[in-house]
Formats: C-alpha cells, sequence, structure tokens
C-alpha cells in the first residue's frame, strides 16, 4: 500500500489536474471525492458559493481507500467563495479525526487561497504538514511546476521522516 493519499473535489477539472499531478509526483492513491449533486452552470456555481459561505456538508459517496492506512492525506480543493468546497468539508467532518498527518492545496480564479489552506488545518484539528496555493492562470499557462515539486518534496519528506 501506498503511503499517501491525495483526496481532492474537482467541478471544472483544474483540481483534478493538480491532484493528478500529485498523485504521479509522489507515486500515491487517488481518490476523488463525489456529492452526485449537478453543480454546471449558473445554478451550480450559485449553489457552491451558497454552500461555501453557509458551511454545508452534502452527503458524499462512500469512499475506496480508507484515509486512516495512510501516513499523509493530501486534500485538494477548489476555492469557492474563500472557503474550501463544501464535499471537502463533509470528507474532512467524517475523516479528518483519522489523519495521522495532512497536507493540503488549493485551486482559485480569484483569491482566498490561505483562508481556505487554514480552514482545512482548523478542520482537522492539525497543523499542515505542506501547503500550496494555485491560480486558475498559473495552472493553464504551466506556471506551477516549481510549486508542485516544492510541495511533492515536502510530502516525501514528512512520509520518510514523520514528526508524529
Amino acid at each position: 500500500m501506498k503511503k499517501i493519499l491525495v483526496v481532492f473535489y474537482s467541478r471544472t477539472g483544474i483540481t483534478r489536474k493538480i491532484a493528478e499531478a500529485i498523485a504521479r509526483y509522489g507515486d500515491c492513491d487517488l481518490e476523488a471525492i463525489s456529492d452526485g449533486l449537478d453543480r454546471t452552470g449558473t445554478l451550480g456555481y450559485w449553489r457552491c458559493g451558497y454552500e461555501a459561505l453557509t458551511k454545508k456538508c452534502p452527503d458524499i459517496v462512500t469512499l475506496i481507500h480508507d484515509p486512516a492506512n495512510y501516513a499523509v492525506v493530501v486534500v485538494g480543493t477548489p476555492v469557492w467563495a474563500s472557503h474550501m468546497a463544501s464535499p471537502i468539508r463533509s470528507f474532512i467532518a467524517g475523516h479528518g479525526g483519522e489523519f495521522k498527518s495532512v497536507a493540503a492545496f488549493c485551486t482559485m480564479g480569484g483569491s482566498g487561497g490561505e483562508a481556505a489552506l487554514n480552514e482545512i488545518g482548523a478542520l482537522c484539528g492539525k497543523s499542515l504538514a505542506a501547503r500550496m496555493v494555485l491560480t486558475d492562470r498559473q495552472i493553464s499557462d504551466g506556471q506551477y511546476r516549481e510549486q508542485l515539486e516544492k510541495f511533492a518534496a515536502t510530502l516525501e519528506r514528512k512520509v520518510l521522516l514523520p514528526t508524529g
């Protein structure tokens, strides 16, 4: 079994792209979170913002991987109104207590990335072992690779030299 699990939610595919890159770089298991809701179009966009602002926890589909079996769980989320995506909130609310160590990354069109990452750490009750904020523009321009390498190297050190 691999030592790192990358768990992510992606509405548009941008967060998925980065989660897959992390998983390839670090030879990690990968788990996409799904809530089965239609989040497309204008109404879907507004639903996302409303749920983020009101800190909703929608039901999510049962996981394939057990987060308790990994040395590090990497949580990936888009930023919705300066908050984590509501399906990620549901995932952490249900499994955050099982994390031995947690790292997080977010993707965003505008701002609020650091606030979203701080929110993830607070909900998990742990300091983030690694963190990365990427804008959609950095991703579309391919200007994220250096940050990705630093993030992955930090994860690798965490697995090789666990601190608790």
